[in-house]
């Protein structure tokens, strides 16, 4: 058998090291939008999230929302017709997961699809016997491991007004996970240590937890899907999930360097013990 001479080794070599250097070298934004008008002042008087944001991170949070802004194609869908003033409040509460310095504005993201309210998606996960049901299920988010992030404008709305539940922030920390495909439950970082330990310790916490204080029990059915509620924790039940969860709340402000148990977002934070788990 005829072997490759060593000229042929480089070449090959050398065409695949210019394709790597191709595909991941930083690219000129791909502008599908303009940001709206007056876009700074309209975030900080529609995102309440906004004020979270310290002085000197500003600067930052507002440059990768100009950028979410122009970068994202937002499709209207139900009948719903997409605003500005619905941009401005995804992109503003999506920003808030990427303060640190040199992180991607979710690169994977290219479209944002907002129903008017929660809808509904074929069943596809077997029952305890391996049967599929027939009927659809009720989703207020969905987040795909491609180019887009699906949402329900009510439970947007909801957030900003105080409601536990934040789509936005739950979805895009997905994204965030999804950007490390060699992990599940975790956003991009140098060091997983501390990150790991804390996190697969709460984890197990909140499986064998039959009625957590804070954490939607959601959470328990997966490392991704217990980053996703521990983060919508952070933001909307800051004080509780600081005082039932300490540990875990230092690591997430850490990591999203903001601190929202020392703000007030809302004058009362809405809490109905009857209500059940959300669904997704």
């Amino acid at each position: 058998m005829t072997g490759f001479a060593p000229e042929a080794f480089i070449a090959l070599a050398l065409g695949l090291a210019l394709l790597l250097r191709w595909m991941f070298a930083p690219r000129k934004p791909r502008i599908v939008a303009a940001a709206p008008v007056h876009w700074r002042a309209r975030l900080y008087a529609r995102v309440p999230h906004a004020q979270l944001v310290p002085a000197q991170a500003r600067a930052r949070y507002e440059h990768c929302v100009e950028r979410f802004l122009q970068e994202k194609r937002f499709i209207g869908c139900g009948g719903l017709t997409v605003d500005d003033d619905m941009r401005i409040a995804v992109a503003g509460l999506a920003c808030l997961l990427i303060l640190r310095p040199q992180a991607a504005v979710f690169p994977l993201v290219q479209r944002i699809l907002l129903y008017p309210d929660r809808f509904y998606v074929p069943s596809t996960e077997p029952d305890e016997i391996g049967l599929v049901s027939d009927e659809p299920v009720e989703h207020l988010g969905e987040s795909w491991q491609g180019d887009r992030v699906i949402l329900s404008w009510a439970d947007v709305q909801a957030s900003l007004d105080g409601d536990e539940v934040n789509v936005v922030v739950h979805e895009f920390a997905h994204q965030l996970d999804d950007e490390t495909p060699e992990t599940e439950g975790a956003p991009p970082m140098r060091d997983y240590a501390r990150w790991s330990a804390v996190m697969t310790r709460e984890f197990r916490r909140l499986q064998r937890h039959r009625r957590p204080p804070v954490l939607d029990p959601y959470g328990a059915e997966s490392p991704g899907e217990f980053f996703g509620v521990v983060t919508e924790a952070f933001f909307q039940r800051g004080p509780e999930l600081r005082q039932h969860h300490p540990e875990l709340y230092d690591l997430l402000r850490t990591y999203y360097r903001l601190d929202p148990a020392a703000h007030r977002l809302w004058q009362v934070q809405p809490q109905d013990p009857a209500a059940g788990p959300d669904g997704r």
